[in-house]
């Protein structure tokens, strides 16, 4: 419980110094969108290819493992979009905000994962984790992507349209380009994976405190519907979801307990770039990641314990 708290404090702490700093307006408006662009245009895209494109998958079942994470995402997506009418009326929400509840409740966050998982399991189970972002990375980003394209917008999006704003999303062409890359099966050069950790580096604080920014704390009272539905799709739905496909594929031991803590950590901070960029609602996407930062703090050691592989 202490371990996995202080690997999320310091999230929820950023988000807070990018409200902050929003707040007090040391940083305009006109700025803020310029460090969106850079965080969906150069960070995020490196920091995803350099993940999937450099890591080590000996000794781990990956098809298992990839299979099951691929199928509990999908379902998740493929059942709120099913019913998005009954949602979308109960709830009160629009096309754009029914984006927003669907990347809250799919999405996850890679670089809290990361942080999570060495100190949970050891520096050696980071290759399980980019088992899990080769999986749901790609996925997640086009899926994400054509939700956004049909329920974004008012107006009808030709297959043709949606095909483009797939193929120019720049998170799916950084995800498919480090699978490519993993499938060569050549190296990345020290001088590259040198250059790709410069530019990455920045990619998890800068994206944090825009999401801080563009937080609006009176919303997360006016929209909680929405807000605490995706709370519970993503910290307990989605890790039940996880754990009995996983068990269905027979995965096992630590890439069973990796691959289900990568379920239960909150929606990813691309989430907020993606909806600012493709019209979603971008203020609910950042009140959904910080309650559900908060939450995690007690859902993911629970969920662990729940399933047996909390040490």
């Amino acid at each position: 419980m202490t371990t996995i708290f202080l690997a999320l404090l310091p999230v929820f702490i950023v988000i807070l110094v990018g409200f902050a700093l929003r707040k007090t307006e040391v940083i305009s408006t006109e700025q803020w969108a310029g460090l969106d662009h850079v965080c969906y245009f150069v960070l995020f895209p490196v920091i995803i290819f350099k993940e999937i494109a450099a890591a080590d998958f000996a000794n781990v079942p990956v098809l298992q493992m990839a299979g099951a994470m691929a199928i509990s995402v999908s379902l998740m997506i493929g059942l709120l979009v099913l019913f998005n009418r009954p949602l979308m009326a109960g709830l009160g929400i629009s096309g754009p905000q029914f984006t927003s509840l669907v990347q809250g409740a799919a999405r996850w966050h890679t670089f809290i994962a990361f942080a999570i998982i060495p100190l949970t399991f050891g520096t050696q189970a980071l290759s399980l984790g980019a088992v899990s972002a080769a999986a749901m990375t790609p996925l997640l980003n086009i899926l994400c992507v054509i939700v956004m394209a049909r329920f974004a917008h008012e107006t009808y999006v030709s297959p043709g349209q949606l095909l483009l704003s797939i193929l120019r999303n720049p998170f799916v062409f950084s995800s498919l380009g480090g699978v490519a890359w993993q499938l060569s099966g050549l190296e990345l050069p020290a001088m590259v994976l040198q250059v790709l950790d410069m530019i990455g580096r920045g990619a998890l604080g800068l994206a944090l405190l825009t999401v801080g920014a563009g937080l609006r704390v009176g919303s997360v009272v006016r929209e909680w519907p929405p807000v605490a539905l995706a709370v519970v799709l993503k910290l307990l739905a989605m890790p039940a979801l996880m754990a009995l496909t996983l068990w269905l594929m027979g995965v096992q031991g630590e890439a069973f307990a990796v691959a289900l803590l990568c379920g239960a950590v909150p929606t990813g901070s691309g989430a907020y770039v993606l909806a600012r960029k493709m019209g979603g609602d971008a203020p609910m996407v950042a009140n959904m990641l910080t309650v559900q930062v908060i939450a995690a703090v007690v859902t993911i050691p629970l969920v662990l314990w729940l399933a047996g592989v909390a040490r």
